[in-house]
């Protein structure tokens, strides 16, 4: 069984005293107390699951400082996010749900919150808080995306899904600059969300910090990996062990610093995972983990402290969301939610505050897909006792494992689930194109800009199959319907290490399609690695009826990734496309394309960054 798992919404749990005395006051009469607005700390880990926590039962993992926070916080025991990363983030920047906010994927330019969604970011800097991003972003590439430009006062940050380099990383901008620091990237982030804390302690701030652990690549200390492998854990968990065990200890600084500054009282703390889990040694019952509908792929851990408001060590098993932090944290401070769009979230402040025990949500709605959602992906709809996942049926009353199927028993709890899945997923994609934005290209934010190899599209006899150096526990599937044994592959190497290889027949292809500020010149240059032996290629570059073409040199080797001038471009203002094409090839390879770079005649830009 599950540890300290309670009733759903239909079966409310008994008050205790305290919390009926708290109910009583009323929500306006506890926000009233405060003499200014309440300072916001949000803090979300990346892959911890549900189970990785020694206050879910977990025996083995060290955690003192989240289980402290717990025992303090109200916690919300079915709290629930989307199967993945960018998902949730889009959710909880947004208050709608992701597939209304152009985002639909974690790569391939999929990952892009688009320009028309209003963020809490900017709903709270209009409530008059000073906010600030630590960690990963993940909701925009390029600059125009970027937190700093999407309501965020400061920011240091990564865009991407994920970082290579854990000590020294060198994938951190700060408000869009890149910048070099010491140290593990746990550490760093919390240095810089300290001193944000402490600059900022005289006025209300929001502090979104956004830890990339326990993510892969799972670099952390060895004396920490060699404690958890002492335990009987298995090597890869033990390195998830080590990460959290690490995370933990950082915010319990952190926390540390609140309190000794005078802010406890003053300052609302939650703690919540961005998807399910990615460790297997203990699993509390659940099943499934990350890129998973099952609930070990959609329930995170969820706890909210505010001392005098809300009453801590209270458990509901009432459902809550991800969306739901958006209209809760506005009511907190008083803000006004946009007024042109629908928000999906509900406020869970009744909930957290103990005037109710019931559940904002009648149904929550979890989909997966890397390319489009369908009722062919990975979907489930959940009330407060039944859960449909596709075609299976489970009691989370009786069955909180999802262990038996009761779809053939309850053929019409199942029908009438998919019908309301299906009529959901019709609303949430109505006049959605899921495809990657325009890149922006001769923006003064961002110039020269580079096309990555995830945003392309394959074109020609020899487009396949997408083939990858991949550490996700779901590997994506194909991009797009391309055959399987053909040569032109994007390989995965870390976001800015992939790479176009394989491509060798005249007339194969990659393009992407690019949003130009201003018509004018640009200059073009590729950066790519290509073998002495393979070198010598032609290559054309087309956009709009105006063509480039050069010849492909050899570098130290296929991995030494150069850049290459090409020349110049007269570009047309709007969106067009920008293809690369195959003229010849004598060798076994073109070149390993790892970007396009473009830039616009002008001084380039002091801000714009390069990797």
């Amino acid at each position: 069984m599950v540890p300290s798992l309670h009733s759903g919404a239909g079966e409310a749990t008994q008050l205790r005293p305290t919390t009926l005395a708290l109910a009583a006051l009323g929500i306006g009469s506890l926000l009233a107390g405060a003499e200014t607005k309440p300072n916001i700390v949000l803090i979300v880990t990346d892959d911890q699951g549900w189970w990785d926590l020694g206050i879910h039962g977990n025996q083995e993992i060290d955690t003192p400082n989240l289980d402290r926070l717990a025992a303090e916080s109200v916690e919300l025991t079915r709290f629930y996010v989307q199967p993945v990363c960018a998902p949730t983030r889009a959710g909880l920047m947004t208050g709608r749900h992701y597939l209304r906010t152009g985002l639909y994927n974690t790569r391939f330019g999929g990952d892009t919150l688009h320009l028309g969604e209003h963020t809490l970011a900017e709903a709270l800097r209009q409530a008059g808080y000073r906010t600030g991003i630590f960690g990963k972003w993940h909701l925009g590439e390029y600059r125009r995306f970027h937190p700093d430009q999407r309501g965020f006062d400061e920011s240091v940050f990564f865009s991407a899904g994920h970082t290579e380099r854990y000590w020294e990383p060198d994938a951190l901008l700060n408000d869009g600059r890149p910048i070099s620091v010491r140290g593990h990237i746990t550490d760093v982030l919390t240095d810089a969300a300290s001193t944000f804390v402490r600059a900022n302690r005289d006025q209300p701030f929001f502090l979104y910090l956004a830890y990339n652990v326990p993510h892969s690549p799972l670099l952390v200390r060895d004396a920490l990996h060699e404690k958890y492998r002492a335990m009987g854990v298995a090597s890869n968990d033990a390195r998830i062990y080590g990460l959290v065990e690490q995370c933990d200890a950082a915010i319990g600084r952190l926390l540390g610093l609140i309190d000794s500054s005078g802010l406890r009282q003053d300052t609302v703390v939650l703690f919540m995972s961005d998807n399910g889990g990615v460790s297997r040694h203990y699993r509390a019952g659940l099943r499934g983990g990350k890129a998973s509908v099952y609930e070990g792929g959609v329930r995170s851990p969820f706890f909210a402290r505010w001392p005098g408001r809300f009453e801590p060590g209270r458990k509901t098993g009432a459902r809550g969301s991800h969306l739901d932090l958006f209209p809760t944290l506005l009511e907190i401070a008083g803000g006004v939610a946009p007024s042109d769009v629908a928000l999906d979230g509900k406020s869970l402040l009744p909930l957290l505050t103990g005037e109710t025990d019931e559940s904002p949500h009648e149904r929550l709605f979890h989909i997966w897909d890397r390319h489009a959602p369908s009722m062919e992906s990975r979907w489930a709809v959940a009330g407060p006792r039944y859960k449909l996942v596709g075609r299976e049926l489970y009691d989370l009353e009786a069955d909180p494992g999802e262990q038996r199927d009761i779809a053939a028993t309850e053929p019409e709890v199942a029908a009438a689930l998919r019908q309301e899945f299906t009529e959901w997923l019709a609303d949430v994609t109505a006049g959605k194109a899921f495809e990657p934005v325009a890149i922006p290209v001769g923006n003064k934010l961002e110039d020269p800009v580079d096309l990555l190899p995830s945003w392309a599209r394959h074109k020609g006899q020899h487009a396949s199959v997408t083939q990858m150096r991949h550490r996700d526990p779901a590997p994506p599937a194909p991009l797009g319907n391309r055959p399987v044994e053909e040569s032109t592959v994007y390989t995965f190497g870390g976001y800015y290490w992939d790479t176009i290889e394989g491509w060798k027949e005249p007339g194969e292809s990659v393009a992407w399609k690019i949003d130009v500020a201003e018509a004018g010149e640009y200059e073009v240059s590729l950066v790519y690695g290509c073998d002495l032996d393979d070198a010598g290629g032609k290559f054309a570059i087309s956009v709009a009826g105006s063509e480039l073409r050069g010849t492909v040199l050899p570098t130290p080797g296929r991995t030494f990734f150069e850049p290459h001038r090409v020349g110049t471009m007269q570009l047309p203002e709007g969106v067009t496309e920008l293809r690369v094409r195959v003229i010849e090839s004598p060798g076994s390879d073109l070149m390993a394309l790892n970007r396009v770079r473009i830039g616009s005649k002008r001084p380039a830009s002091p801000g714009s960054p390069s990797r």
